[in-house]
């Protein structure tokens, strides 16, 4: 149950002097943490969390600010590669453990727009982008999804990964994921491309 402890992926755009900060943070459990929550309490937990950074944020002068949620969590290598029972298909348990999460974030969006005069959050999803690269790599020109490019494509991760390693791949611009965990430069590039646009749109409308 790692994962659902686990990942939280988040991005914020903050405008300050009529410059963009893009900020990312990578939430992580701590170990023994799963053992005192549910899944819906740790949401609560991290939804605590966002609010406090926001308002933290609010107090400094930001006005503008994108709050990014979860990507597919149950569509990563890594996942896919322990589902041997499912076929190596996505978890759906977790792909819905990421959709309940970025709904309470969009929750706590509506909230801080009523909450705090002056204030323009808006709520980035990455979900649905990021599963359409993954379920129509060829679309975005990848060759792989399910695996990825370093080492044997299916749990490597971190220092496993680098270019010496004899059996990483010789193009990562073919493959969704650089390792088991993380999305390579090609995928990030078409995803942050994606919500920046859809985040100035909101910021202009």
């Amino acid at each position: 149950m790692r994962m659902l402890w686990g990942f939280v992926s988040a991005w914020c755009i903050m405008r300050l002097e009529c410059k963009f900060i893009l900020c990312f943070k990578n939430y992580y459990a701590i170990p023994g943490r799963s053992s005192r929550y549910t899944i819906d309490q740790y949401q609560d937990f991290l939804v605590g969390i966002a609010r406090n950074f926001i308002k933290e944020l609010y107090g400094l002068g930001a006005r503008k600010i994108s709050l990014g949620g979860l990507p597919p969590m149950g569509c990563l290598p890594l996942e896919r590669t322990t589902n041997f029972m499912g076929g190596n298909e996505c978890l759906d348990s977790y792909n819905t453990v990421a959709l309940q999460f970025n709904d309470k974030l969009k929750g706590l969006t509506i909230g801080l727009n009523k909450e705090l005069p002056g204030i323009r959050l808006v709520f980035s999803n990455p979900y649905y982008i990021f599963m359409q690269i993954i379920r129509r790599p060829s679309m975005y020109g990848f060759s792989a999804s399910s695996v990825a490019c370093c080492a044997t494509g299916m749990f490597e991760m971190g220092y496993a990964c680098n270019r010496n390693n004899m059996f990483t791949c010789s193009d990562a611009n073919k493959y969704v994921f650089w390792d088991s965990f993380h999305p390579t430069e090609k995928t990030n590039h078409i995803i942050s491309d994606y919500m920046v646009k859809k985040v100035l749109f909101q910021f202009l409308s």
